[in-house]
């Protein structure tokens, strides 16, 4: 595969974390109608879950963008550089990128896994 084919397969695979932010939201509202000790530990999950959305957001329309050649990973990075949102020199291979992107989407999952148990418990 080439790097336009992993772009675009990965922009597609976190595209579908659109779905889980959904069950996210309504996990959370869910939860708040109940109250209790719960909601509060929801209302942490839900924050952090919002921070993953917006991350998972972003490097969905990052890999779009490699995948349409709008711009290269390279000039990316010396933008990341110069606004101070990265500061390490080393540019990571898209590979990387890849696996990264696919750890914290993974990570959304096993936090939405937790929301779903969290709730269980607090309507048990």
């Amino acid at each position: 595969m080439d790097n336009s084919t992993d772009s675009l397969i990965t922009a597609r695979l976190l595209a579908t974390a659109r779905y889980t932010a959904v069950f996210n939201a309504l996990l959370f509202a869910l939860s708040a109608q109940r109250g209790g000790v719960w909601s509060a530990v929801q209302l942490v999950l839900a924050a952090i879950l919002l921070y993953y959305h917006i991350r998972i957001e972003f490097d969905c329309r990052v890999f779009q963008d490699f995948a349409d050649s709008r711009y290269s990973p390279e000039a990316f990075d010396q933008v990341l550089r110069q606004t101070g949102l990265r500061r390490v020199s080393d540019d990571p291979s898209l590979p990387e990128r890849v696996a990264g992107a696919i750890a914290l989407w993974r990570k959304s999952l096993y936090l939405t896994a937790a929301q779903a148990a969290v709730f269980l418990i607090q309507i048990l």
